[in-house]
């Protein structure tokens, strides 16, 4: 066999074994998504409730009539708050790469960054910014109880005063195909984003006042806030990953029917030389 066969073969049989791996990575991430996109399904019934609520309750306030908690109105300050989801495990296709197109020309000197994902304390490592790594990990197994932990520590680095705002960078579920990198911001709560609900068959009561139940309930709401935007980042990442592992599984498919096209060419190719040289010495040998 010649050389250039060998070579062919060798190349064969390594896209043969990526092929396999990329196989598996693809069916493990398509399970992994269906699992997140129950969990989301079920986290948007309750979301919505909570959204739906706080549309009432804003809908009954005259917001230049009442002095706001700091929820709604900021503090006066130079920096922000960013908390930037990104992901743990790698081969997810522009996933981070998004995320950090999004947000990086946002930051500037004296922000303070809380990395949610390994990847993204790799990329700020050398950063210069002021790097938060106490919720890193919470991406690996996301549960109610630390994204409220996670909420009440951001909510008191934010009544410190030194920064204006507190903002999440997360990826927004479009579809399986389709993920957008999306900034919300979590405090102050932007009141354009509400509902105005004005037409009631029976008007609501609030007790002891609509106030009053509004700062009581902004940090549930956003407890459900952040909790659904983890989820999402969640399901965009596998549905993300099984794109790339797909892609990269299709890819191999197309190499390796190239690379069998062309060994069986040069095969081909080699045994008709072979012929050739063994009729050609016949020939010789009877002509002598």
């Amino acid at each position: 066999m010649s050389e250039s066969l060998i070579v062919l073969k060798r190349r064969i049989s390594t896209i043969k074994s990526t092929s396999k791996i990329t196989r598996a990575m693809d069916l493990v991430s398509s399970v992994k998504y269906q699992k997140w996109k129950k969990v989301y399904d079920d986290t948007l019934i309750y979301f919505k409730s909570m959204k739906d609520t706080m549309d009432i309750l804003l809908s009954n306030l005259d917001i230049s009539k009442y002095g706001f908690s700091y929820y709604y109105t900021g503090y006066e300050a130079n920096n922000s708050i960013y908390v930037i989801v990104t992901s743990t495990l790698g081969l997810c296709g522009a996933y981070n790469y998004n995320i950090f197109k999004t947000v990086d020309p946002l930051l500037k000197e004296g922000d303070l960054l809380v990395v949610l994902g390994s990847k993204g304390l790799i990329h700020y490592k050398n950063s210069g910014f002021d790097i938060d790594d106490k919720y890193a990990n919470i991406m690996e197994q996301i549960s109610y109880s630390d994204v409220k932990s996670l909420r009440h520590y951001l909510f008191r680095l934010y009544r410190e005063k030194k920064y204006k705002k507190i903002s999440l960078c997360y990826t927004k579920y479009v579809n399986s195909l389709s993920f957008v990198p999306v900034i919300y911001d979590i405090a102050p709560l932007n009141l354009d984003l509400f509902e105005k609900k004005k037409n009631y068959s029976y008007p609501p009561l609030f007790v002891p006042d609509c106030k009053t139940c509004a700062d009581e309930l902004f940090p549930h709401y956003a407890d459900s806030s952040i909790y659904k935007m983890l989820i999402e980042s969640q399901l965009s990442e596998q549905a993300s990953r099984r794109n790339a592992m797909q892609s990269a599984t299709d890819n191999a498919e197309d190499i390796l029917d190239n690379l069998k096209i062309v060994y069986n060419k040069t095969r081909q190719g080699k045994i008709t030389q072979e012929i050739t040289e063994v009729v050609a010495g016949s020939l010789a040998s009877e002509r002598s």
